[in-house]
């Protein structure tokens, strides 16, 4: 399949994650910037609210009930915001700056090609899935909302557990996918990586710019290399499409810039940003739900970047306090820092996932891992030279005072997390502050490129600067040749910003978008499917009746089944198996009529057995618990109904 092809699936995510937000960001009636970099994060936010919300008003969920529901909380925005600050409007309208405005669009355009070309060559065509352990679980649960008509975060998760009330699963980029598949009329696939490539190629972009605009104000130079290096880190995007691979992890990541630019305008001054106060708070509010929705320890990173601007206001605030000498001036701030801290504490707290240590730390060295992150080059990675240099340029000039002091803070905040997930052994200290990542490295390093994009873009604008007046300055010595030194400065100036943007996207980006690509093809080892095994799954829907279920060992890959065709299986996703589908996983293929195995497959409605051999995504002891299903050629209760290769679908013929 060629990427035209999926250019109908590519517009439709294009249109999903813009026209929403964009409806959001008009009833708020944000101004400048922040108008346009917030879009793509209302818009998550607007999947994740309207779907626990037409789930609990039993609406089944559609692309129709998305933008209705979206419409209602729209109006509400604007009522609430039109009610309040009826004034806002008139006081204040920031203008955006023509030479901001262009190299934003110049670094989106760049580093949203770059991103284009890098994605598309992992996946290799945009029908490839890719062959990792979450995405049997993330492939059944789009077929879930688009079979169940549910995209509620607070009911996905009863896919695998479906007499659970209440089944936390974050389903926002679910929700997307389902839709994107629903209006493209494109196989789920098409649709996920289509709606990938959008999510890298200008969510990501998009909210990386407005969180370099936002802290280190209107520098040309700064925003464009933020467009630029948006395509530039291994970890991220790139890393979660192949480890895991982690898609709501990637949505949540992509919005959660955008959602600190909201904290740090509410800091620096609500309602002066392209905000009214209420306006700014309602953003606020917005961007929390897309992170929980998306996937929630995307909020445990926002706490965690938030931490240095939040205590750099404090200590603003406290110090004003202090030198006016008034005792309230002084308690007032002590017991709102008391108080803070304690929710803080007490909300990380309740946010880790304790008895989960299975990611174990990698680095021998300190030092090492530290250096990685510096270099942005997590888990071993070659060093990528450019962001290297920039990011030095960058630590360099925030510590001669040309941006925020805290920036450097939070930037050190990303690396510490990244450091102890890589280099601390299991304890308390791993735990209690990695937690919520699962204390695993891969999640923290794509962690990085959040911060380090604006300190790298900020010291790639002064590495420009700084290199344009050096030249203007030694050839206009004597005063007589300012045009020549202008027009020659000018022009190395645009060498530099073009080398800069070629020589980040080659070398580490290259070598991630190898690896990438070969766990999405059939050669990796191991894989999900094999070719004929996925041929025959895309023709179950043409044999095996609607309302039969059919045995399967997730293990192996015969799960998908559900997300090629619809059809029922026994198991959406790896896992411990119930006494009941354990006992015909183990003896339904030599059960007779009179036996509890056949009892039991009747009783599920088990009717057919997708037998895909014991070559296993992960060769762990629970994959050994199907022999049932797993080389059953000649067992006297199957009768062969359709093969491709070695992959076979039998009949249950003695239970009926």
């Amino acid at each position: 399949m060629s990427w035209w092809a999926a250019l109908p699936a590519i517009v439709t995510a294009i249109a999903l994650l813009l026209i929403p937000g964009l409806l959001f960001s008009a009833a708020l009636r944000a101004r400048g910037h922040l108008a346009v970099g917030l879009v793509p994060m209302f818009s998550v936010a607007l999947a994740g609210v309207t779907g626990i919300v037409a789930a609990f008003l039993g609406l089944e969920w559609s692309v129709l009930t998305f933008l209705l529901l979206s419409l209602v909380l729209c109006a509400i925005a604007f009522g609430v915001t039109r009610l309040i600050d009826a004034r806002f409007a008139r006081t204040f309208s920031p203008r955006l700056d023509r030479y901001s405005m262009t190299a934003a669009l110049a670094g989106l355009a760049i580093g949203g090609a770059a991103s284009v070309y890098n994605i598309s060559r992992a996946l290799g065509a945009p029908d490839n899935i890719a062959q990792r352990y979450d995405n049997v679980y993330h492939l059944n649960a789009v077929r879930y909302v688009l079979e169940e008509g549910q995209a509620s975060s607070l009911t996905l998760g009863r896919m695998v557990n479906p007499d659970a009330g209440i089944a936390i699963y974050p389903a926002a980029w679910h929700s997307f996918a389902s839709i994107v598949a629903q209006l493209s009329g494109q196989p789920i696939p098409v649709a996920i990586n289509a709606l990938n490539i959008v999510i890298c190629s200008l969510v990501w972009p998009l909210s990386a710019v407005l969180l370099t605009r936002v802290i280190v104000g209107p520098r040309p130079f700064a925003i464009l290399f933020a467009g630029i290096f948006s395509a530039a880190f291994p970890a991220f995007p790139l890393g979660l499409l192949d480890f895991g691979p982690l898609y709501p992890n990637l949505l949540s990541y992509s919005i959660l810039p955008a959602v600190l630019a909201v904290v740090v305008s509410v800091l620096r001054s609500p309602g002066r940003s392209g905000l009214s106060p209420i306006g700014s708070f309602i953003a606020l509010a917005a961007g929390l739900a897309g992170l929980f929705t998306a996937q929630p320890n995307g909020f445990s990173a926002l706490l965690a970047l938030s931490l240095p601007p939040l205590v750099w206001r404090w200590w603003t605030w406290a110090r004003t306090g202090y030198r006016s000498g008034a005792a309230r001036s002084l308690v007032v701030p002590g017991v709102v820092g008391a108080v803070s801290a304690t929710a803080f504490v007490a909300v990380w707290q309740a946010l880790l996932i304790t008895g989960y240590d299975n990611w174990l730390p990698f680095n021998d060295s300190r030092w090492d891992a530290i250096g990685e992150a510096l270099t942005s080059a997590p888990h071993g990675r070659d060093a990528a030279v450019v962001l290297g240099i920039a990011t030095a340029a960058g630590i360099f000039g925030i510590l001669k005072g040309r941006a925020p002091l805290w920036l450097l803070g939070v930037f050190a905040v990303a690396v510490l997390l990244y450091v102890v997930a890589a280099n601390e052994p299991r304890g308390l200290v791993r735990m209690a502050l990695t937690g919520s990542w699962y204390q695993d490295p891969q999640r923290l390093a794509s962690l990085l490129p959040i911060p380090t994009i604006v300190v790298a873009a900020f010291g790639a604008a002064l590495l420009i600067t700084s290199g344009r007046r050096l030249v203007q300055r030694i050839l206009n010595a004597d005063g007589s040749r300012q045009r020549v030194s202008a027009i020659l400065a000018g022009t190395l100036t645009l060498a530099f910003v073009a080398l800069g943007a070629l020589y980040s996207q080659r070398g580490p980006i290259d070598q991630m978008v190898v690896a990438t690509h070969l766990n999405h093809t059939y050669a990796g080892n191991p894989t999900i499917l094999s070719p004929a095994e996925r041929e025959l799954l895309e023709r179950l829907d043409e044999t095996v009746p609607d309302d039969a279920v059919v045995g399967v060992n997730p293990w192996n890959g015969s799960a998908l089944a559900y997300a090629f065709s619809g059809t029922e299986v026994t198991q959406y996703h790896m896992g411990k198996l119930s006494a009941d589908l354990s006992l015909i996983a183990r003896e339904l293929d030599a059960a007779d009529a009179a036996s509890e195995a056949c009892a039991v497959a009747e009783e599920l409605g088990v009717e057919y057995v997708l037998d895909f051999g014991s070559y296993y995504l992960l060769d762990r002891p629970l994959a050994h618990s199907y022999p049932a299903f797993d080389e059953a050629d000649g067992a006297p209760n199957y009768e062969l109904v359709d093969e491709e290769g070695d992959a076979k679908l039998y009949e249950v013929t003695n239970c009926g």
